[in-house]
């Protein structure tokens, strides 16, 4: 967290009023705003027919409502669920069937829609708790490795019973129910609970857009419940059991406040995000009819936002005092919940922006947007302008591969950034020193005389031994890490710290010299790493899965080529380097998008460019043109190159990392011919442009003038390197070492031209008509 972030949070505490504070405060997401048109984006269409498996009949399933929706970012468009009410049953709330259409968007205002639901009651296991009644009021995140997960309200209208069930699906449209997310917790406990109005806490992945659930001390939290907010954690994010207070009931964290929009009660919404501040909640409000807010009428629902700690999901640190959204405009005050709502359910980061979907009087869908702000959700990229940072190591960093891959990216997608990179990683090096001197030495010389903002740390290899760990190897290593970690703090207290997993000794193309393998140790330093990171509160991220996995891929691929990846079993090539840089980079949260670009070629506008300048687009004769400056580079990876397609085949580092797509929409059926600044790039057919290229697979003057900075950095980390190694011979000769000297002057100058060469461009693309081939 920054310290402007820190002080907030103080702020936060002190304030003598329930820890409440102003709605302008930068740890919150809104205040949000509507949209000068479109709203509402969703409402009944009486001629939607679906045959419904349970009463085998046809019903009309979206007639009556169409409110209280999820949102997610899924290829490059906004898809929500809703809740649909038919025209079956009483004229009443709750007194109709509810099933979930799904919507899709490619502004975030304008859907379509599928014309039968995606998720109802069927003849299952869930039909008793499901069945009349529906499923209701859903909210969705993304796990990690790909499938959604759906939180929503089982509602059995004649027994009177609700709960929160758990389902999930790969393409939002095949769904996989689990039932009641409480039903074997506790021994069973919970399982006749009546419960609703659950959202697990995400984190954000900026470049792609994606809320993915995230772990927070080994766990999924998730927050859950109305009259209260209470808490819940799970270890699969389907299987969940609520955190109890001393005397065994579910603890709460939200309660009514008298004379505030929540007066009645709180109500779950969204589902919370993970930022530098702590985790947002955005929750739902009832106004109570007395000792409510006087500025909102008796039961009336507003959305409201609080802030809890990231180390202690428990702990309200601030709450809004106002709410970011409530009923005023006649589609949210107008509808079967005549009271009015504005009932959120859906946020999502779409085009730069947090996009807010909600009901509109249990009756209509609405959104509402917010600007990003450092500390609205986004847990921005680790590394900050003018940062210092120092990669401290052994042999493998004194490679100096992964840290100049790191160096690459960063001067290539943050080029109006200035950070100043060095290595010191030294041959033979361990935890006590080694080569260039005992610890204290080479701290003091390669590190803090540098005066760093970062480091990073990976060492271990040479620890270890090469043999089975002991007692006395495990507790030299604890010992030798612990007085670098305190040496850090020391004497650059201000540095933020990095400890990262150490690579992996290669027992994956090769027999193990012993039962659980040299890797096994690796990997049981990088569990001491990861508690010693914890105890300073520094970051852990390890370096070994991602390349152990590599490794695997390309041994399928071609067992001989696999062994190149680690020569001698220690030492990493390029290509495994690259992927190290790329799990660093993504533990820093690093973005993938280098920019993206619409263009309309029927209406000759820019309707999306996010991280780019577009102008003078225009269309003459059928060939369309236009001028770009993309404000970042993408990587200079690419298939023609041997090794680089090595990497693309054995990581996702393209899809994390790189990527930099154009779509040009509105053209006639056809083959088109795209070239930039009059170099021919490919040709696409119409389908293909409309459904995007991703220009960092191609050829293109950005990649080249990225390969350009990549050809500096690499000069400039060699002569770091040179410098170092003048350093280390220095002290090894006995003389004195540190001071500056002339190879300061050429290495500052040779970062100069780094920066100067990754300056945005401004390209001429055009794309035409090709002639038909046969």
């Amino acid at each position: 967290m920054t310290m402007r972030g820190r002080f907030l949070l103080v702020v936060a505490l002190v304030l003598a009023a329930g820890l409440q504070a102003q709605t302008d405060q930068a740890w919150q997401i809104g205040p949000f705003a509507r949209p000068e048109s479109g709203n509402p984006v969703i409402a009944p269409r009486a001629e939607s027919v679906f045959t419904d498996p349970v009463s085998k009949k046809p019903v009309n399933w979206e007639a009556l409502h169409t409110f209280n929706p999820a949102a997610i970012v899924r290829d490059g468009k906004v898809f929500v669920l809703y809740r649909a009410e038919d025209d079956s049953g009483a004229m009443e709330i709750g007194g109709h069937t509810s099933r979930l259409g799904l919507a899709e968007s490619e502004d975030g205002i304008h859907f379509t829609r599928r014309g039968e639901p995606v998720f109802f009651p069927a003849r299952d296991k869930q039909e008793t708790r499901e069945w009349p009644g529906g499923v209701e009021d859903p909210r969705i995140v993304e796990r990690d490795d790909g499938p959604y997960v759906l939180t929503y309200t089982q509602w059995n209208r004649d027994r009177k019973t609700y709960s929160v069930g758990i389902a999930t699906s790969r393409d939002l449209t095949r769904w996989t129910k689990h039932g009641p997310a409480f039903l074997t917790a506790a021994g069973g406990k919970y399982a006749g609970l009546n419960y609703k109005s659950a959202g697990i806490v995400t984190r954000l992945d900026s470049g792609k857009g994606r809320l993915i659930a995230a772990k927070i001390d080994g766990k999924y939290w998730m927050y859950w419940g109305e009259g209260a907010i209470h808490l819940a954690t799970s270890a699969d994010l389907i299987h969940w059991a609520p955190v109890e207070d001393a005397a065994g009931a579910p603890i709460e964290l939200l309660r009514p406040r008298a004379g505030h929009f929540d007066s009645s009660f709180p109500e779950t919404g969204p589902p919370p995000v993970l930022t530098d501040a702590g985790i947002v909640v955005l929750y739902n409000g009832k106004n109570a009819a007395e000792g409510g807010d006087a500025g909102m009428g008796a039961n009336a629902y507003a959305a409201g936002e609080a802030l809890f700690d990231s180390k202690d999901p428990a702990h309200l640190i601030a709450q809004g005092e106002n709410p970011d959204l409530k009923p005023e405009m006649p589609y949210e005050r107008t509808g079967q919940y005549i009271a009015g709502t504005t009932f959120a359910e859906g946020l999502v980061y779409f085009h730069g922006r947090w996009f807010l979907y909600y009901g509109c009087a249990d009756s209509l869908v609405g959104v509402v947007t917010a600007p990003t702000t450092p500390f609205a959700g986004v847990e921005g990229f680790y590394l900050k302008n003018n940062d210092t940072v120092v990669f401290y190591g052994d042999s493998i960093t004194e490679q100096n591969y992964y840290n100049q891959f790191v160096e690459l990216y960063t001067a290539t997608r943050f080029p109006a950034m200035r950070i100043h990179f060095y290595g010191a990683g030294v041959g033979g090096d361990r935890v006590t020193g080694g080569g260039g001197g005992p610890i204290d030495e080479r701290l003091s010389r390669d590190v803090f005389a540098l005066k760093p903002t970062v480091v990073t740390v990976m060492l271990g290899m040479n620890d270890g031994g090469y043999q089975p760990t002991t007692e006395e190897i495990e507790s030299t290593y604890t010992k030798g890490y612990t007085h670098l970690m305190e040496s850090i703090h020391e004497h650059a207290p201000g540095a933020r710290v990095t400890l990262l997993g150490p690579s992996p000794f290669d027992d994956v193309t090769r027999p193990t010299w012993f039962a659980s393998g040299y890797n096994g140790v690796m990997e049981h330093f990088a569990g001491l790493d990861k508690e010693l990171a914890q105890k300073f509160g520094g970051r852990f991220i390890d370096l070994n899965p991602a390349v152990v996995a590599a490794i695997e891929k390309a041994q399928a691929l071609d067992p001989r080529v696999a062994k190149l990846l680690l020569p001698d079993r220690v030492h990493p090539e390029p290509v495994a380097h690259w992927v190290m840089a790329e799990a660093l980079l993504r533990g820093w949260n690093a973005p993938a998008l280098v920019s993206r670009v619409t263009i309309d070629a029927r209406g000759g506008k820019a309707t999306d460019a996010e991280n780019a300048a577009v102008d003078k687009v225009e269309r003459v004769n059928g060939t369309l043109r236009w001028t770009e400056t993309e404000n970042a580079l993408p990587l200079a990876l690419i298939r023609d190159n041997e090794m680089q397609a090595l990497l693309l085949e054995v990581s996702d580092i393209q899809q994390q990392l790189n990527q930099e797509p154009l779509r040009v929409t509105g053209l006639d059926a056809g083959q088109y011919k795209l070239t930039i600044d009059k170099s021919a790039i490919g040709t696409f057919t119409a389908e293909e442009l409309a459904k995007g290229i991703n220009l960092a697979d191609y050829q293109t003057p950005m990649r080249a003038q990225s390969q350009r900075v990549g050809w500096l950095v690499r000069d400039r980390d060699a002569a770091h390197y040179i410098h170092l190694r003048m350093a280390v011979r220095k002290f090894n000769a006995g003389g004195e070492a540190g001071k500056p000297d002339v190879m300061d002057g050429f290495e500052n100058s040779l970062e100069d031209s780094i920066y100067e060469t990754a300056a945005p461009k401004a390209h001429g693309y055009e794309v035409s008509p090709a002639a038909a081939t046969h």
